[in-house]
């Protein structure tokens, strides 16, 4: 990696340049001052299987810019989408969906919609955390405001492109998604990059808040570079009767940190989580679930499942907590992980809080070498042992891929997977 000189960006001088170029209210800008004086006491998002070096945020740039027009995704044929290429963004909303959508970068959102904002931003992401949360709040730079109202169905999915494309890159994006009663959306979020080994540092937050009786698909796939340490959170607030089907799929970065939460606290209300994962080289993938059941009649469903070669490191956390007053939730937890060869390591640690009797509940977890026994069977049967393996990792993924119901992502992340296999022959 080459050496680039920056100045520190953590500084209250830092903070006013983005806060100016973005013309923020005051109350943004008094979060953000918030944020960076607890910095300091906080401590990395660390556990006792992660331990994240080499983490150097001095020297990140918060205001690199990208090119919007070479990014690794093709935009020309999308009715809705927003582009984020470090911190320079371009989107579009079709003519005739205008009406039913308002999608923005949340800089500008902000001038438009600022008291709604203020009532949900941050409502439910708390920076106070760790480091990356409250680097995340000081340093935000990127972001996007989606508000769906009553009785929307959109056919069309809603792409949220994010490209990092400079080295030393601090990317820290917002996203805040408002769904309306009885509407059906499906959001793709895409995490690019087109640098190689280089160091940067992404962190994505997602608050969404979904109205009665409304349905949310959000399919997020992350294809960083090998260098790049990514922070991610979403967390999912549904009103009654609301359903979120969530899908993840970890093919990159250098260090991922993602925990995905859903707070059901509202009878009727859905959390699915599809994790599909896939570490290679000197990867580290720390991915935590939690289903808080709150009130009664709420399901949740949680399946991690993936794989790990080389020297590459898997985390699974899955945490159901159903509270006293939450009869009748229905919860299952799900975490498998295969390891391909003796370097590469996985936990899968699921863990149940119940504290109501009456609810169903129950997880299971295993963490396993690839079966030699199955990789002889298939190269009698004509596979060399690279395929063999290959088809043995497609079986064991099987499961999760099953879980995702929408063809052209399922479809998607299993090339994406074909292509990281490929890649690394």
């Amino acid at each position: 990696m080459s050496e680039i000189t920056l100045p520190n960006c953590l500084s209250t001088e830092t903070i006013d340049k983005i806060s100016h170029t973005r013309s923020e209210p005051e109350w943004l800008i008094e979060k953000r001052i918030q944020a960076l004086e607890v910095f300091d006491s906080l401590d990395l998002p660390e556990s006792k299987y992660t331990k994240i070096k080499r983490f150097n945020p001095e020297i990140l740039n918060p205001f690199a810019q990208g090119e919007t027009s070479k990014v690794m995704f093709n935009i020309d044929k999308l009715d809705i989408f927003i582009l984020q290429a470090n911190t320079s963004i371009r989107y579009r909303v079709s003519k005739s969906l205008s009406n039913k959508i308002v999608l923005l970068p949340l800089a500008d959102a902000l001038k438009e919609y600022e008291e709604l904002i203020r009532e949900k931003i941050f409502s439910r992401f708390k920076f106070e955390k760790n480091k990356f949360t409250a680097l995340h709040l000081a340093l935000l730079n990127a972001g996007v405001f989606i508000y769906i109202p009553d009785d929307i169905e959109l056919d069309q999915p809603i792409y949220i492109i994010n490209e990092v494309q400079t080295e030393n890159a601090g990317i820290f994006s917002h996203n805040l998604i408002i769904v309306g009663k009885n509407s059906r959306i499906t959001i793709v979020e895409e995490n690019h990059c087109c640098l190689g080994d280089e160091y940067a540092f992404a962190s994505n937050v997602s608050e969404i808040f979904s109205g009665e009786g409304s349905y949310v698909n959000f399919i997020s796939i992350n294809n960083l570079a090998f260098g790049i340490y990514n922070y991610i959170e979403r967390i999912f607030n549904p009103d009654k009767d609301s359903k979120i089907n969530l899908i993840s799929n970890w093919l990159g970065g250098k260090y991922t940190i993602a925990r995905h939460e859903g707070i059901l606290e509202n009878p009727g209300s859905e959390f699915r989580d599809i994790q599909i994962a896939f570490a290679g080289g000197n990867q580290h993938f720390d991915l935590t679930s939690y289903a808080q059941h709150i009130s009664p009649y709420t399901k949740s469903n949680v399946v991690m499942r993936g794989v790990a070669k080389d020297k590459a490191r898997l985390v699974f956390y899955g945490l159901v907590d159903i509270e006293k007053d939450a009869h009748d939730s229905d919860s299952y937890l799900s975490e498998h992980a295969m390891l391909l060869n003796p370097g590469a390591r996985a936990n899968a640690i699921p863990s149940l809080q119940i504290k109501n009797a009456n609810v169903r509940a129950g997880h299971g977890a295993t963490v396993g070498q690839i079966d030699e026994e199955q990789i002889f069977y298939l190269m009698t049967r004509g596979l060399n042992e690279s395929e063999a393996r290959k088809a043995i990792v497609e079986g064991f993924l099987l499961p999760a891929f099953d879980e995702i119901r929408i063809d052209f992502v399922r479809e998607r992340i299993q090339t994406m997977i074909h292509q990281k296999w490929d890649s690394q022959k």
